[in-house]
């Protein structure tokens, strides 16, 4: 009889879990989804103005440039990978052939006898020194 008792006591055990997701797989199946409306502005909607007074402020911070004073310290030269190491005071900046210094030059030629940066229109040639001191 012990059995009998021990054997109810179990598969009572294991029915308690399986009612119990029973129930709540049949809840998740009855429940419809919480759609909400999201008001998304129209992109024809959305003007763009500028005021001249800002354009005017814009071109003179671009006129602001710092000026090209730059010392080169170390350059790598070659087809694909160029690069130069200039400072100017106490900092040093390693530029990369088609990078900007400091957001302004962009290095466009690495050779044994000068660098060239370009700023828009205007070209600055460095004089390649380096190792030219033996």
């Amino acid at each position: 009889m012990d059995f009998i008792k021990i054997k109810k006591i179990i598969i009572f055990m294991l029915a308690l879990p399986a009612i119990y997701f029973f129930v709540s797989n049949m809840s998740l199946i009855f429940n419809k989804p919480d759609i909400k409306n999201i008001n998304v502005p129209n992109m024809a909607d959305i003007s763009f103005s500028s005021n001249s007074k800002e354009i005017s402020r814009n071109s003179e911070t671009i006129n602001d440039i710092p000026s090209f004073s730059y010392e080169l310290i170390g350059y790598r030269s070659g087809k694909n990978d160029s690069s130069v190491i200039l400072k100017k005071g106490n900092k040093e900046y390693v530029v990369a052939k088609g990078d900007k210094l400091e957001g302004v030059y962009e290095l466009i030629e690495v050779t044994k006898d000068e660098v060239i940066f370009r700023n828009k229109e205007k070209l600055y040639r460095i004089e390649n020194l380096v190792g030219n001191n033996l």
